[in-house]
């Protein structure tokens, strides 16, 4: 297990990244939204998931009708997609070096979850790993109006754990997550669970 070499202990809050971050999940997300699409007659790629990842579901449908010359509803595809995605909540897995982060950190500074998934997804997921009882604050997509790539989530995390978001780190593999934590002073990792380093931008 790749280690992250580097003391966290001076930040207030530690605040992580869920699908592709502390969960080896991306591939099950990508499979269910590629078959969604698939039987509402658009074909998309895996780029694209790429490009758009930690974007919330309802999100991704109006690019996709933007991009494709669609009129698909947005409630109703995302509802498919999660429907789809719930089916496989047992092939979820949990990437251990980030867990192990997590656990030398619980009790003596706050921890936070920022994610593009929604509670309906996220509360049932969580309690299953047995990774609830790690965290202080959990923000879905649900929770704000604007999505991760803007400050929202990021401010409304510091005032659920009454810390400056300058004070906090956070964990992501995306770029929509990286750039709105950046742009509401947070400092970040850049995480990639198939990278062997892991931890990339130390």
């Amino acid at each position: 297990m790749k280690k992250l070499n580097k003391d966290l202990s001076n930040y207030e809050a530690l605040i992580f990244d869920l699908d592709g971050t502390l969960l080896d999940s991306m591939p099950l997300h990508n499979k269910a939204w590629m078959d969604t699409f698939s039987i509402n007659g658009v074909e998309i790629t895996e780029d694209f998931l790429m490009e758009t990842a930690g974007m919330a579901s309802q999100r991704i449908v109006s690019i996709v009708n933007e991009r494709f010359d669609k009129e698909l509803d947005l409630k109703t595809v995302a509802t498919q997609k999660r429907e789809m995605y719930l089916k496989n909540l047992d092939k979820v897995g949990i990437v251990e070096s980030v867990l192990a982060i997590i656990k030398e950190y619980h009790g003596k500074i706050p921890l936070g979850v920022i994610t593009g998934g929604s509670h309906e997804v996220v509360d049932q997921l969580l309690p299953i790993l047995k990774l609830d009882h790690y965290f202080d604050s959990i923000i879905c997509a649900d929770d704000t109006e604007l999505g991760k790539d803007s400050t929202e989530p990021y401010e409304l995390m510091g005032t659920q754990l009454n810390v400056l978001p300058s004070k906090c780190i956070f964990f992501d593999d995306g770029d929509v997550g990286l750039k709105g934590a950046q742009l509401a002073g947070m400092d970040t990792i850049h995480v990639d669970i198939n990278h062997p380093e892991i931890f990339i931008n130390l």
